[in-house]
């Protein structure tokens, strides 16, 4: 793996207006549901900046983004980042309220990420690329 910047799970730089409305929401909604993942996303959502939607710069992972990773002893893998309603595992949609969504939310590429999957194992990826995806298909 190459050089890489290490990202902690620490609260978001920066968020879009409409994500962070909608992800504060979810992530109460979901504590009692599945508390350490939404306990996760509302710590991460405690002091961000938050930006008009269109001012969030694009090679940010969001709700949206299609993400490039570089996993640890694996191949490239690419996917969007969704909310839950919107996953589909055959077209490369995962949760916003997954370990890895979690971790993976506000990440640039170069940045890198350690987390734990639901059944404790340590995970590592690092991102390489970040597209904006259409928004309008993955409307709640």
């Amino acid at each position: 793996m190459s050089s890489i910047m290490v990202s902690s799970n620490l609260p978001l730089p920066f968020i879009g207006a409409t994500d962070y409305r909608l992800l504060s929401r979810l992530a109460y909604q979901a504590l009692s549901r599945d508390f350490d993942i939404a306990a996760e996303l509302i710590e991460k959502l405690e002091r961000p900046c938050v930006l008009p939607d269109d001012q969030v710069p694009p090679d940010v992972v969001k709700i949206g983004s299609i993400v490039t990773c570089e996993v640890e002893d694996g191949p490239c893998r690419t996917f969007s980042l969704v909310y839950p309603d919107d996953v589909d595992a055959e077209k490369g949609r995962i949760s916003v309220l997954t370990p890895v969504g979690v971790a993976l939310l506000g990440l640039r590429p170069g940045q890198a990420v350690e987390w734990f999957s639901r059944d404790g194992q340590r995970n590592h990826l690092i991102v390489v690329r970040v597209e904006d995806d259409v928004k309008d298909e993955l409307a709640l």
